[in-house]
């Protein structure tokens, strides 16, 4: 059985202005899965009690499928899918292997089905694991975080009753010493990238090339991000090279040029401290620039943009050597080891 290397996030509960119980998360999914509803059934046993809608997407569907639980811990997979919805096929045509593809036909038809009877399109799959508060998720891009936080308040609150109208759930990662490593040998590097569409800013006397735009209120909204934008990327280059080269940097542009900065930190110091404030200043400067991201790279976890978060690496068998899907076992025995791991490097608490 082939194996897939799959990243594993780390998340915790956040219980800040009491927005949850006391109880444990892990024990919150727990009691909402043994919820009895009207018709008798409890939540765990019928899967039309763990469908939900998705907020903002009528036709899609979020269900809570495949569920374990043992010690404390809740494992599952969650599905996204879009009843009765078509999707897009090839038709290939039988081509006489004689004659030239070229001479036959110049495309393959494009024709749309729907899924077979009984069954329906799979969007997304996601599995994850709640321990205690802690929370871990092998993430799909359609699938992330957010997506479990809306899940999980809709089943907790809103369909068991669970946690109270005024709770949800809000899963979160911090970037701090702890999670990333307090030495800068735990930090491999940082990368700092940003894209800003125009050299756009008043020092100069450049304006924004209006040709191009026909709404006068979409061309000002617009100039005005880019010049905000700009003036973000040139904070950016002074505090990395200095007031004279990076202006040198500036005045060197072509007009209508885009400006593409990316930095790359790395280290090899053993005891050197990591300095957060010059962190926090680059995040704060990356924050107003399209495409910006600021990336942390360590031994545990990486930090993207304003999006801190703890990781590791898994390799995961697949179910067959050629399939998408995960095996539900080995993917819980993998989450449970980095579990245990980041609890015996002190990543984490219990």
């Amino acid at each position: 059985m082939t194996t897939k290397r799959c990243k594993i996030h780390y998340r915790r509960l956040k219980r800040d202005n009491d927005q949850f119980p006391k109880q444990a998360l892990a024990e919150a999914i727990s009691a909402a899965l043994d919820r009895k509803m009207a018709d008798g059934a409890r939540v765990r046993s019928r899967v039309a009690h763990r469908v939900a809608l998705v907020p903002r997407q009528d036709e899609a569907r979020r269900l809570l499928n495949d569920m374990h639980r043992e010690d404390g811990i809740v494992f599952g997979d969650l599905c996204l899918f879009s009843p009765g919805e078509m999707q897009a096929l090839l038709e290939l045509s039988k081509d006489d292997d004689h004659v030239p593809l070229d001479e036959i036909m110049s495309a393959w038809s494009i024709a749309e089905k729907r899924a077979p009877d009984g069954t329906e399109y799979l969007h997304a799959i996601t599995y994850w694991a709640a321990i205690g508060d802690h929370f871990y998720q092998i993430q799909h891009a359609s699938l992330q975080s957010k997506a479990m936080e809306e899940y999980l308040t809709w089943l907790l609150g809103d369909q068991t009753k669970v946690i109270k109208k005024n709770h949800y759930v809000e899963l979160q990662a911090e970037f701090d010493r702890v999670q990333i490593g307090e030495d800068l040998g735990d930090v491999k590097s940082i990368e700092i990238g940003g894209l800003v569409p125009e050299t756009v800013h008043e020092e100069s006397g450049q304006a924004v090339a209006t040709t191009k735009i026909v709404d006068v209120e979409a061309r000002e909204s617009i100039g005005e991000r880019l010049a905000q934008t700009f003036q973000a990327a040139k904070k950016i280059l002074i505090d990395l090279l200095g007031e004279v080269e990076a202006q040198k940097i500036i005045d060197s542009m072509p007009p209508q040029a885009a400006l593409e900065v990316t930095v790359n930190i790395a280290y090899r110091a053993k005891k050197r401290k990591f300095q957060k404030e010059f962190m926090g200043n680059l995040v704060s400067g990356l924050r107003n620039i399209p495409d910006g991201e600021i990336r942390v790279r360590g031994r545990d976890g990486e930090l993207k943009g304003d999006d801190a978060r703890l990781s590791a690496d898994m390799n995961i068998k697949r179910v067959r050597s050629n399939s998408s899907l995960l095996d539900l076992g080995d993917a819980l025995r993998q989450i449970k080891e980095v579990h245990r791991r980041f609890l015996y490097d002190g990543r984490i608490k219990e």
